[in-house]
């Protein structure tokens, strides 16, 4: 009695019996009445649990310093282009897939003519982690070594505002780097990406291309040879259709073999651009898809890369024999399309964000102090990476998936829907309604 509810319990329950949980009324259609009692049913026993479990205020409006998820959102878009790490730092293990499947990405760093790594894992000593944030669009890890700090943000702008922005699978990688002891330094930054975030299992061929974009961005793809599309299905199994994209206005890129790719950076020998051998062996030779900057940095100049990480499932889901494509697809013709408005849009998206990001913890924190802003923020991430809009084009609708966890890959089931509930109530019911 003397806390104070989260918000969504606040703004619902000012309403007399909102959601209809005491109405008695019939229906004219049986389906409509299940469907209905389903439904309030569910929402009812959301708000039951918000009120049980209603935190006492604390002023503040910022994530807690020091929080550790047990699982840091990566690349986190849909349900199976979802890159985590689990780990404290960036550079103890390798990054994964939600289950713990690997999924490879490397990070090296030169400050003047030392090398360090700040992702993943390799033969390169560890930058020291100061500090990560997780907000509902971005996770963001600063690094320092050598007298250089390295702030490295994985941005996927999803925001609830835009169906459109929910539904892009796009991550921005950037990394930004500045000088902490007043002294230029050199800088040259390394990023890979292997050919088994495009796989289900290492075992697989994958194949690789690189074109230019219509608006000029360098772009390098990998997927699997076989494209067998939903030839697997179940639970814990990776996207092996479809493509995944690396795009860039500026840095040198490559497709090669990680382990040739990665002591060449370390020797500071040049890449060698194309390797003309496909297709590989995902998990055997390690092909990559690799981006490479050099610049300077002073007391006076911080310079920031960026890069955007793409999939394109070509199609996203089999139901009753539809095969359906996703949602963005219904504005872009092609992946290539989007990336290219992707990139036009980053600097306004940051912007977005970054609005959204403050507005978020202020309001969460409010409603229960930093502690439930802060763990909210990473549920907003796991909320959003555990579903997918699509496109019904039979229905002339759009439609929205959850995937089940832990189970034999089941979708849209109560027992996922519903400790999401609060997320779509408070942000798009009719979201809630389309699961």
């Amino acid at each position: 009695p003397k806390g104070q509810f989260p918000l969504l319990a606040m703004s619902l329950f000012s309403l007399p019996d909102p959601l209809g949980c005491t109405d008695s009324s019939t229906f004219p259609s049986l389906v409509m009445m299940m469907k209905t009692m389903m439904t309030r049913s569910l929402l009812c026993a959301s708000l039951l649990v918000l009120v049980l479990y209603g935190v006492a205020f604390v002023a503040g409006s910022a994530p807690i310093s020091g929080f550790r998820p047990p699982a840091v959102p990566l690349v986190v878009m849909d349900p199976y282009m979802s890159i985590w790490s689990f780990a404290n730092q960036l550079t103890d293990t390798n990054t994964t897939l939600w289950d713990g499947d690997q999924k490879p990405m490397t990070g090296l760093i030169r400050i003047d003519k030392e090398v360090f790594r700040w992702l993943g894992q390799s033969s390169a000593s560890p930058m020291t982690q100061k500090s990560v944030v997780v907000t509902p669009t971005s996770t963001v890890y600063t690094f320092q070594q050598a007298g250089v700090q390295l702030v490295v943000t994985f941005l996927t702008p999803m925001l609830p505002s835009s169906l459109e922005l929910m539904a892009r699978p796009i991550t921005y990688l950037t990394l930004d780097a500045s000088s902490t002891d007043g002294k230029v330094h050199s800088i040259e930054l390394y990023y890979d990406v292997t050919g088994l975030i495009a796989v289900n299992q290492g075992s697989e061929q994958v194949t690789w291309s690189r074109q230019t974009s219509p608006k000029g961005l360098n772009v390098a793809r990998i997927g699997t040879t076989a494209q067998n599309i939903f030839g697997v299905s179940g639970d814990g199994v990776g996207l092996n259709w479809g493509y995944f994209y690396l795009a860039s206005s500026s840095g040198e890129q490559a497709i090669s073999l990680a382990a040739d790719s990665r002591a060449r950076f370390v020797s500071d020998r040049p890449f060698v651009a194309n390797d003309t051998r496909p297709p590989a062996i995902s998990g055997q030779d390690y092909p990559a898809l690799v981006i490479d900057w050099k610049f300077t940095v002073s007391s006076s100049q911080s310079v920031a890369k960026s890069v955007i990480l793409a999939y394109d499932d070509v199609y996203s889901i089999e139901y009753f024999g539809e095969k359906m494509k996703a949602y963005w697809t219904r504005q872009f013709s092609s992946i290539v399309d989007l990336i290219d408005q992707a990139s036009a849009d980053y600097t306004d998206l940051q912007r977005q964000a970054a609005s959204f990001d403050q507005s978020f913890f202020s309001r969460m924190s409010t409603a229960g102090g930093d502690e439930y802003s802060t763990v909210t923020a990473l549920a907003y991430r796991q909320v959003v990476g555990g579903a997918k809009f699509v496109w019904a084009s039979s229905r002339d609708r759009v439609w929205y998936f959850m995937k089940e966890i832990s189970s034999d890959g089941d979708l849209s089931t109560m027992d996922v829907i519903f400790p999401a509930s609060s997320f779509f109530l408070y942000y798009n019911a009719s979201w809630l309604d389309l699961l």
